[in-house]
């Protein structure tokens, strides 16, 4: 009869210590490719909500109504969002209710208690009644390309105390957007958009006549891992008179 030859004790022992070894060694390197896939996550979720927040921002002050756009305190910037610009042929004389425009836009748009701002030079031109700057839009009639704005009586007569080199007058709604970085993150309108956010601010070069307006923000985030990244960001906004 043939004899099977088995293991040892002393084979399983050397085998038994061999593969721990083995898996500890597999361990380790999982542990450590686990903690870098989550390490470049948190990096990558820093970054995605800075490129979300600049450009974001970027775009609605880009399409905001020109020389609204104010800076308080360096922590928060506030604007007006801009829904249609158009060329008019001459401003209504003292106690017209209307003007004749052509609007820059393809879209068929309900302007109904929207306003009409001719040249503004600050946000509160585009709030303020008593710096006749604008008109509230009661009705427009279209024909031919051309739209008649109807407004009512209103204490700001005449409607407009200044006029735009260029003819440019904008159309909005008197409703105030702001963005602020405040208790560690940015907040559009008391509505969180980011967090991990340590510091940051806002700064604004005023329009001259060789340049637009310049929207300077700067966003400072720390991720779990206490790594600090910092994003510094211009905005040029286009100033029509």
């Amino acid at each position: 009869m043939k004899r099977i030859r088995g293991f040892t004790l002393i084979e399983l022992i050397l085998t038994i210590v061999v593969v721990g070894i083995i898996a500890i060694a597999a361990s380790n390197t999982l542990v450590l490719g686990f903690q870098s896939y989550n390490d470049s996550i948190d990096r990558q979720d820093n970054q995605m909500q800075a490129k979300f927040v600049i450009e974001k921002l970027s775009r609605e002050l880009r399409h905001a109504v020109p020389n609204s756009a104010e800076v308080v305190s360096r922590q928060c910037v506030s604007f007006i969002p801009l829904k249609v610009s158009a060329f008019y042929f001459e401003l209504p004389q003292f106690n017209q209710k209307q003007i004749d425009v052509v609007l820059l836009s393809n879209n068929t748009v309900t302007l109904d208690n929207f306003r009409l701002v001719i040249n503004p030079s600050s946000q509160s031109d585009l709030l303020d009644d008593a710096h006749h700057r604008f008109i509230t839009i009661e009705s427009m009639t279209q024909s031919g390309g051309i739209s008649t704005i109807h407004f009512p009586n209103t204490t700001n007569n005449p409607a407009f105390i200044s006029s735009s080199v260029s003819e440019r007058a904008f159309i909005y709604r008197p409703s105030v957007v702001e963005y602020c970085i405040q208790a560690g993150g940015v907040f559009r309108d008391g509505v969180q958009i980011a967090n991990h956010v340590t510091s940051g601010g806002f700064s604004i070069d005023n329009a001259s006549l060789n340049r637009n307006s310049m929207i300077k923000m700067v966003l400072t985030f720390e991720n779990d891992l206490g790594e600090v990244t910092q994003y510094q960001h211009d905005v040029q906004v286009i100033n029509v008179p």
